[in-house]
């Protein structure tokens, strides 16, 4: 789709893809919300929604985003407007006499009080996040609900769900107290015209802040056909790339008799090609390790040196490149990093080498795909070929749209544990993560954001705040003191 853009620059438009890739969410913060503002926020949500190919959505929710920031903004400037006039905002007979001529005084004063909201640091906030379920919008503003707030809203989203569309609505109620009083009926309406089930739409406040919420489904379609598409491609993974260079490395370790098994072990738990090729092994015999050495020890040295020959028909052997390099050492990066993160964390009980192999298998079918031969994605193209919008969905197999679901889908084709699998699968959704394996996924999520947070793709606000509570990471300060130390461990490594 093509859209034009006035406010975001390019720089924006690549922050905003590296947030989808990562499920991260992008926010904008505005104190007076101009209409300069208004209209960035609406090519943020544009882009965003392009990117998610969810363009349906488009129209629908520039609407509702402009009713709801209006309303935020109006929330704010009441708050000081009630204060002002020496008013209570939370006595129920000052808030009606309060509303009575607040929306004439605001109008006449509006630059007056913009300003004031503005010095008292009341805000107008938006965001929206990509999940592998769909979508979450939010708009925050710091002004707390009163209770009379609170009833209204509740009392406009019981009418909504007696309506089928805004024409029956408009037909049939009229609320004179703040304006037409349809605003939160027309955009529920229009949010179920484009998916959103009655009960995700909600609007609640926390100690200091007021919280509009939307949880949006993601196009079935595309999910459906990419699936089949990420399915074509590992079915037909019948060999697994490795480094020729790291082949005769280890060749040459392997047949020095002064090299221990565990120095081998140390050589294949750098490479995450090397590894898979054990793993795999291993689960291919009914051993489901999750640890790299379980699949050494329980294959033995000689099965493994074989493994590794390079005349073995299960390899195809690479060159290293510059990209795949890229990608193969960002996998090891962010094993170490998850490796010394566990290490760190006394208060939590891991298994060091588990962390380290699920951090090392992390964006397997990423890795896989970066140096697949052109017959493995033509085999994908050609089931592209037979969908609606082909040339579409291959260029989104390419990019990796979804990857989490492909190396799921991956890791359960090679028989990789479970445990491994469960890991993939949510290393990008923490908050989704079944309570069992939550330590580990949280650990890695972590290691894997930090790669992006360092390179300055990611800010602190981005990084997922239960994942950051849990493991007592109150501030961005705590965590550059946390990434200064890994960073500086990684260099004298």
């Amino acid at each position: 789709m093509e859209y034009r853009t006035k406010f975001i620059t390019e720089n924006d438009k690549l922050k905003i893809k590296k947030a989808i890739n990562l499920h991260a969410p992008v926010e904008v913060i505005s104190y007076t919300l101009p209409r300069e503002m208004e209209l960035y926020i609406q090519e943020v949500l544009t882009c965003f929604l392009v990117e998610c190919h969810q363009e349906h959505m488009i129209d629908n929710l520039i609407f509702c985003l402009g009713e709801l920031l209006t309303n935020s903004k109006k929330a704010n400037t009441k708050r000081i407007y009630f204060a002002e006039q020496n008013l209570d905002i939370n006595n129920e007979m000052d808030y009606h006499q309060g509303m009575v001529s607040f929306k004439e005084d605001m109008l006449s004063k509006l630059k007056y009080y913009l300003r004031k909201q503005k010095d008292a640091g009341l805000y107008v906030k938006f965001s929206i996040q990509l999940y592998d379920e769909g979508l979450k919008i939010e708009i925050r503003n710091n002004s707390v609900l009163t209770i009379f707030e609170k009833k209204r809203i509740n009392e406009k989203l019981k009418v909504a769900r007696k309506y089928d569309n805004p024409a029956q609505a408009i037909a049939r109620f009229v609320d004179l107290t703040e304006g037409a009083g349809l605003g939160i009926i027309i955009i529920v309406l229009m949010l179920e015209k484009i998916g959103l089930p009655k009960d995700s739409y909600k609007v609640f406040s926390t100690n200091n802040e007021t919280i509009t919420q939307m949880i949006l489904p993601l196009n079935k379609d595309i999910n459906e056909q990419m699936d089949k598409l990420y399915d074509e491609f590992v079915n037909n993974l019948t060999t697994v790339p490795v480094f020729e260079e790291s082949i005769e490395e280890f060749s040459k370790l392997s047949k020095n008799p002064d090299v221990t098994d565990q120095q081998l072990v140390d050589y294949i738990i750098k490479d995450v090609f090397l590894a898979t090729v054990i793993i795999k092994a291993a689960a291919a015999k009914g051993k489901n390790c999750s640890k790299i050495t379980c699949a050494y020890n329980f294959l033995g040295r000689d099965e493994v040196c074989a493994l590794f020959d390079k005349n073995n028909p299960a390899l195809r052997l690479i060159k290293k490149e510059p990209q795949s390099l890229k990608f193969w050492q960002h996998e090891y990066e962010v094993a170490y990093y998850a490796y010394n993160l566990a290490k760190n964390f006394p208060q939590i009980d891991y298994d060091l080498e588990e962390v380290f192999t699920g951090a090392l298998f992390h964006d397997i079918e990423c890795l896989i795909l970066e140096v697949a031969t052109e017959e493995q994605k033509n085999g994908v193209k050609k089931i592209a070929d037979s969908m609606e919008d082909g040339e579409k969905l291959y260029n989104l197999f390419l990019e990796d749209f979804g990857h989490t679901r492909g190396c799921y889908m991956l890791a359960k084709k090679w028989g990789l544990p479970d445990r491994i699998a469960q890991v993939i699968k949510y290393h990008n959704n923490p908050d989704a993560v079944p309570d069992e394996i939550k330590d580990i996924v949280y650990i890695i999520y972590l290691a894997d954001v930090l790669q992006y947070y360092k390179n300055g793709d990611l800010e602190f606000y981005q990084l997922n705040k239960n994942v950051l509570d849990h493991l007592n990471i109150n501030s961005k300060e705590v965590l550059d003191s946390i990434l200064e130390k890994l960073s500086s461990s990684q260099q004298s490594v």
